[in-house]
Formats: C-alpha cells, structure tokens, sequence
C-alpha cells in the first residue's frame, strides 16, 4: 500500500465524469494538480491501474513540474514492476523534496523490494522523521512491507519504537503481533494479540492467530476456544475449522476432529486434506473400515497427492489387506513412479501375498531411488537369505557390493552376513568399519532389524572397538 488515503467517490463525481469525456475523445478540460491526484487514488483504490496511469499522463502533460504527481509517477512504475526506473525517479526527488515523506516512504518501499534493507531502513526512518499528519498510517505501511518481506526483526523494532504513542491502533498492534509470532516470541505474540482484542473484540483475525500462537505453546485447549470466537464471529473461516479439526487430533479426541472436518468440507473447501485427515482419524480410534473408506476416496479425489497414499498403503499392509495393498500399490507406482517409498511399500504388500521374485524386484528399484536405505536393502538381504541357495547368497550380496561400493547400507547387511553366516570376523570387520564411517547413525536401525547382532558384536574385541570408534550418543562418544 503506497497510499492510505481513499477517495470519496461522491466529492469528485464530476471530475472523474469530466475526465471519461476527455477519455472518449469528446472534450479537453484541465484539470488542478490536486484534482489529478485524487481521481488517480480514485482508480487505484479501484486496482484500475490502467485508468490511474493515463490519468496521471494528462496530469504530467498539463503540470510537467509538479512533484506531486512525479511522486504517483514513481508509484506506477512500482506497481508495473519497473523497479529500477522507480528508483531513479525518487532518488531525484529526494534530492529536491528532502521534507516529503511520500518520497521517502515509496522509495523505501522500492528498497525493499530489491532487498536493499539498509537503504529501506533509511528511507523509513526519514519518512518518520519528516511526517507531520497520518504518521501512523506511514508507520503501518512500513511495518505491512516489512512483514510482508519477512523481515520481521525490522518491524518488531519500529514499532516497538513507536507504539507508545499509537497505544490504541488496531492495525499497528496486530502487525506487531504477527512479526512477533514469525520471531517465534510466543510470550509477546500473545500478550499483543491480547491487547488487539481488547481494542476489538471481533477482529476474528487476532482471534484466529490467537490460537495459532496457542497451539505453538502447546496450550491446546485455549487454542480451541479462540477458534470457537473466530468461529462465532465467522461460522464460515475455513483456516479456524480446519485448525480447530486438527487441534482435536492433538487433544485425542478424534472423532469431534471428524465432525469439524466434515463441517469444513461442507462449506465447499478443498476436499483433499480432510479427506486425508478424517481417514487418518477412524484409524487412529480402530475403525479401519471408515478408514479405508476415507483413504479410497482421498486417492480418487486427487490421485497426485502423496501422503495419502502413503497412509492408505501402510494401513493396508499392517491389517493385511492382501488383494487391496498390491492393487493400490500398482496405482500408487503409476501415479508416482519415480517415488522409492512406493516401491517399498509395493516390496511389502508382494510379499504379503507371497510374491517373492516380484517383492526383490520392487524392493531392487525402492533401492535404486536411496542407495543409502538401511531399511530396503535388508528386505533384500533378507529375501535373498530366503530364496538363494546359501553357497550362492555372498556372490549375490558381492554383486550389489560392485554395484554400490560406497553404501553403508550394503557394508552393514555383508557385516551381517559375514558374523550372522559365514562366522568370518575379519571380513565383518572390514565391512563394519566401513558402514559405521559413513552412517553410524544407522547403528540403532540395524540392531533394530537384526536384534540377534547385538550380541557377537559385543563379544567380539574387533568389532566392539569398531562400534565403540564410531559410535557417538548425546553426551558424546559411547
């Protein structure tokens, strides 16, 4: 916003009627400096840009010297994203009008823009400095830019600077809030927005963010009830419902999470999301069949979106939902078939049905897509330990050592192979010392899934020094 003032339409009704006469060619009438700037604000207000510029040119055309209208000259070119020419005009009026605040403020705004913050700060300050009247509507202004340009540090200080002297401004109390709340200053966000709602207690706006800031402090129920004010105020916020929705799911109560998910998909919101959500729900409380129902149609409504395929094929395969998983899966890949977390899951519903030359297959390509997965490739070991004759199982695993050399993921499962099979520690210890110097985080996933290692590793001095060598917990070394 470059200007806070709004033209009443009525006042200059015949001016503007004037200028349409010149518009369609009938008439030349002049126009006072003053007349041009207020039907200018009268089209920009209105976001008729085009109708604000032509207006401006007959202005120019009739007061080439008048700063004023340099001034909305340089806002135009603001608008058009012409920033550069913006800048170059009002660092000439600046150099000419060193009292004007419009200039100073538009300029900084320019700076902004072009992430010149010192130069913006600069101009912001000179604009506050040399402003008599609606000081705080430049005030708001800077700080609207400021948020808007994320650099939320910079309003908390104007504004703490100044708001002593504007104790009962709405607006400037709420964009402090809001910087406070992207400064993670929960204490002071709420404190803010507080002090919002007493000016106004239906700004259903800082009640909305109220709860957001609750929520952040983990006050779950004191959330709740500033989204119920939002929600009385406006029984048709979507953001309030939907948070109020999620918030339940944090206090477990799911099934009033599923009700409010069901009012905010009935006021005509993106389906999606709850859909998705409201399936999630009915697993969480045991009613997989609801589930299940909600997971269909969330895949049916988007097919695109991911995370619900990804919680439709793990509920699935965890309640053993033979048919379904590997058909869905089979969508899933058709959808997203360059996504490696699919193929896993697909490797798992294959071998919940048994399918154990297609399960190594997709587990092969859930592996391709992350080399490093610890997870994938002890499916495959553990396929391979099941499928392959044992005189053949460490050519295999040679194989995908040539493969991929440099995976921690492949020197731990030979690890694995060499102390769990071949009971050779000195080739375990090579391919141990190798997995544990590039992912000893993945220490804990492998005792995890092979739990029976815990045990020869901690027997063996080899080994132990390796895993001691490496291993390093919070307080540091193990």
């Amino acid at each position: 916003m470059h200007e806070s003032w709004h033209t009443n339409y009525n006042s200059i009704k015949e001016e503007i009627e004037r200028f349409e006469q010149m518009e369609n060619g009938h008439k030349n009438h002049f126009f006072d400096v003053h007349t041009i700037e207020n039907i200018f604000d009268f089209f920009s207000d209105k976001f008729q840009f085009d109708k604000a510029e032509r207006v401006l040119q007959i202005g120019m055309h009739q007061h080439p010297y008048a700063t004023s209208l340099k001034i909305k000259q340089a806002i135009v070119l603001i608008e058009k994203g012409e920033d550069q020419a913006a800048i170059h005009l009002l660092e000439e009026l600046k150099s000419l009008e060193q009292s004007n605040p419009e200039v100073f403020l538009n300029l900084g705004l320019v700076y902004l823009r072009n992430n010149r913050i010192n130069d913006a700060l600069i101009c912001f300050n000179n604009a506050l400095d040399s402003a008599f009247e609606d000081r705080d509507e430049i005030l708001l202004d800077i700080a609207i830019n400021l948020n808007q340009e994320e650099a939320f540090v910079h309003t908390i200080s104007f504004l703490e600077q100044e708001i002593n002297n504007y104790p009962d401004s709405e607006s400037l109390l709420f964009e402090l809030a809001y910087a406070y709340d992207k400064e993670y200053n929960l204490d002071k966000g709420l404190e803010t927005y507080l002090k919002v709602i007493d000016i106004n207690p239906f700004s259903e706006n800082a009640w909305y963010n109220l709860g957001i800031l609750h929520i952040k402090n983990c006050d779950y129920e004191a959330a709740n009830n500033c989204y119920d004010y939002t929600l009385a105020l406006n029984p048709r916020h979507g953001e309030a419902l939907f948070n109020k929705a999620n918030n339940m799911v944090n206090l477990d109560r799911c099934q009033e999470a599923i009700d409010i998910y069901i009012d905010y998909i009935s006021y005509g919101y993106e389906e999606i999301l709850p859909y998705h959500y409201i399936a999630d729900c009915y697993e969480r409380i045991g009613d997989i069949e609801m589930a299940l129902r909600f997971y269909r149609l969330a895949t049916k409504t988007d097919p695109a979106y991911m995370p619900v395929w990804l919680n439709y094929l793990a509920c699935l395969i965890n309640h053993q939902f033979k048919k379904e998983s590997v058909k869905a899966g089979k969508l899933a890949i058709k959808y997203h078939p360059d996504f490696g977390e699919f193929w896993y899951l697909y490797g798992r519903a294959l071998l919940l049905n048994k399918k154990y030359d297609k399960a190594y297959k997709a587990f092969e390509e859930a592996f391709e897509d992350d080399p490093e997965s610890l997870r994938n490739f002890h499916e495959i070991y553990q396929l391979i330990m099941v499928e392959t004759p044992a005189k053949q199982r460490g050519r295999q695993l040679q194989a995908w050592l040539k493969k991929y050399p440099d995976s921690p993921a492949v020197h731990f499962i030979l690890a694995t192979y060499y102390i769990k099979d071949s009971r050779n520690v000195k080739k375990a210890a090579i391919h141990f010392e190798k997995a544990m110097q590039n992912d000893p985080g993945s220490f804990d996933l492998l005792i995890d899934l092979i739990p029976e290692l815990d045990g020869p590793i901690d027997r063996s001095p080899i080994l132990r020094s390796i895993l001691y060598k490496y291993l390093i917990h919070d307080d540091g070394p193990f």
